[in-house]
């Protein structure tokens, strides 16, 4: 009988390991391939920021939070919008490409929003700004989510954490005159 000792052994096995290792790097696809001098794609990045979660410190340790200001969002985030279309994006000239409702009118969102999941909108504040309100039961993923309304008991769409607000000053399509005093829209980039 032909026995192998483990001296013998343990100096041959590493070769099938760095020949496996060989064979696999060649399978991988050279788009998956990381190369140093490769340019960075500002829309790639900012989508893989957003889509982590952001955290804050509270009394209790670090908990989930809303994102601090978020002005810009990637185009592939606003297409992925999982079949409900709730949100439409438009270009003018004025407003740049940003996120709409399906009428055409501009999505807004707030920095008085802090808490993650909440909209904090109550009181007169809803007199001017209304709500992009969702069924309880609408499955969102990706840079989509639902933040709870209590002031108006509704559920409101969010886009990276922020609800998202029509102003009753737009009176037609492709205007933004609800900008300022803390307001935003969101700003698709592609």
């Amino acid at each position: 009988m032909f026995a192998i000792s483990s001296v013998s052994s343990r100096r041959f096995w590493p070769v099938p390991l760095l020949v496996l290792a060989i064979f696999l790097l060649q399978l991988q696809p050279a788009a998956a391939q990381v190369r140093v001098n490769d340019p960075l794609d500002e829309a790639e990045l900012l989508e893989d920021r957003l889509r982590a979660p952001y955290y804050a410190f509270a009394d209790g340790g670090p908990t989930r939070a809303q994102r601090p200001l978020v002005k810009r969002i990637p185009m592939h985030g606003v297409m992925d919008r999982g079949g409900s279309y709730l949100v439409d994006v438009i270009h003018t000239r004025r407003t740049g490409q940003i996120l709409t409702d399906m009428e055409g009118h501009a999505l807004y969102a707030t920095e008085k929003d802090r808490e993650y999941g909440k909209s904090s909108l109550s009181g007169e504040a809803l007199n001017n700004w209304r709500p992009l309100t969702v069924s309880k039961d609408l499955r969102t993923y990706g840079l989509w989510g639902k933040a709870w309304n209590e002031a108006l008991q509704v559920w409101i769409l969010t886009m990276a954490d922020k609800p998202l607000y029509t102003y009753v000053g737009d009176t037609e399509a492709g205007v933004a005159n609800g900008v300022g005093n803390g307001w935003y829209t969101m700003e698709v980039i592609s």
